[in-house]
């Protein structure tokens, strides 16, 4: 009969679906995680896919966050060699303020601090684990680069940084401005000022140059410019501005004489031209010069620009002329620069540390942050072992109730029926 066919066909159809409904449940307890189509639940479908897009982002931070924290240990290994050096550094100054030192002394000093200008060189210009330079800021090339002039830094003034998230913005180290100093203030400019006074002529120079009742007074011609000294004679001491230059002598007279009723010091020009005279009623000194010294006068090596010289009653030199060693050269003023340069550099390393530490602090709220995101993943995906055994269970006892119908059902003839 139709009737019987269809009703066979139905029943079949409805154990099939049924077969598949258990299979599956058995399948999510196998693999312990919810059917994955859109379709069995787009709503938690709709939810795990934002939830990863959000784990996809964290991990891409962390990585990065990771690469962070190697550069700024790097950086800090860098630091703490140049730490080092710059102490080294100030131990050679304090050495170098003996006057009792022999030149031999001297000589080994100044291989010790010429040694240390390569080694801080090479730590200024170190790269992190990618091959990109630590300390040039944004720039992709060396940090400092060794010239003529000396050691300039090459990079550029902006610390680098990467963004980690939609708000969170990190620096990833220093510029080598911030931490070696640039032009006359950087850490190589005090190397090559220290190798300079460890080297002849300034080796010889003086912080301050004297003399009693006359004196003649030497000035170098070149550089061109203006250089500033402290002129002491009996009466006291006067600071003086002098030009340089050939053809300066008369207004550099002028400028000595300008202070006299300060420093009782009188200044002239001899008949035979010999530089300019110095004449007081007592002992005449000289000292603190500033000006075009900071750069070399003649080529690489920089030379003394003023010399003075004891005056005997005939008008004549008595013994050698006395060079005065620049104000940025003096023992105690490289003392002072380097003894800077080492609370500099400790105020560098803790800098450093301070990115380091967010860095970590970021990395650490990320795993958190991961952490709560795996465990909503998991909720969403993974099987509910109880509710789905109970399922399993509901549905093999309504498979094994309906096919005991079917058979009873299927089982009857007509003449049963119209019995």
């Amino acid at each position: 009969m139709i009737s019987d066919a269809l009703f066979v066909q139905q029943a079949i159809r409805g154990f099939t679906r049924q077969d598949q409904d258990i299979a599956q449940l058995q399948q999510q307890l196998s693999s312990g995680v919810n059917d994955p189509r859109v379709s069995s639940d787009p709503a938690r479908a709709m939810e795990l896919s934002a939830l990863r897009d959000v784990s996809s982002d964290l991990a891409t931070q962390t990585q990065i966050g990771r690469i962070v924290a190697d550069r700024l240990a790097f950086s800090d290994a860098a630091l703490a060699e140049v730490s080092e050096g710059v102490r080294e550094l100030y131990l050679i100054t304090l050495q170098a303020g003996n006057d009792t030192l022999t030149s031999e002394a001297h000589m080994a000093l100044r291989v010790k601090a010429e040694t240390l200008r390569n080694t801080l060189l090479a730590a200024a210009n170190s790269s992190d684990q990618q091959g990109r330079p630590l300390f040039s800021g944004t720039s992709p090339g060396p940090a400092f680069v060794a010239a003529a002039q000396g050691v300039a830094y090459q990079g550029d003034a902006t610390a680098p940084a990467v963004q980690m998230g939609r708000s969170t913005r990190l620096e990833t180290g220093l510029t080598g401005a911030q931490v070696f100093g640039e032009d006359r203030e950087s850490v190589f400019a005090l190397l090559d000022d220290i190798v300079s006074s460890l080297s002849e002529p300034m080796i010889s120079a003086r912080d301050t140059v004297q003399a009693v009742g006359r004196a003649q007074l030497d000035l170098a011609e070149k550089p061109e410019g203006k250089i500033t000294l402290t002129l002491k004679g009996p009466l006291g001491s006067a600071q003086v501005s002098l030009m340089l230059g050939s053809d300066m002598q008369a207004d550099q007279v002028a400028a000595i004489n300008a202070a006299s009723a300060q420093t009782g010091i009188e200044a002239f020009l001899p008949s035979d031209g010999s530089g300019i005279h110095l004449r007081a009623s007592g002992p005449i000194a000289l000292s603190d010069q500033q000006g075009p010294a900071d750069s070399p006068a003649d080529g690489p090596v920089p030379q003394p620009l003023l010399r003075l010289s004891q005056l005997q009653t005939t008008e004549h030199p008595a013994g050698t002329a006395q060079a005065l060693r620049p104000a940025h050269m003096s023992s105690q003023t490289l003392i002072a620069r380097s003894s800077g340069k080492v609370e500099h550099l400790a105020e560098m390393r803790a800098a450093t540390g301070a990115l380091a530490r967010a860095v970590e602090n970021r990395l650490e709220r990320l795993a958190e942050t991961r952490l709560a995101l795996d465990q909503a993943v998991s909720r969403l995906q993974d099987v509910n072992v109880a509710e789905t055994i109970t399922r399993l269970q509901t549905l093999l006892l309504n498979q094994q109730a309906g096919q005991q119908s079917f058979i009873k059902i299927t089982g009857r003839s007509l003449f049963d029926y119209l019995g």
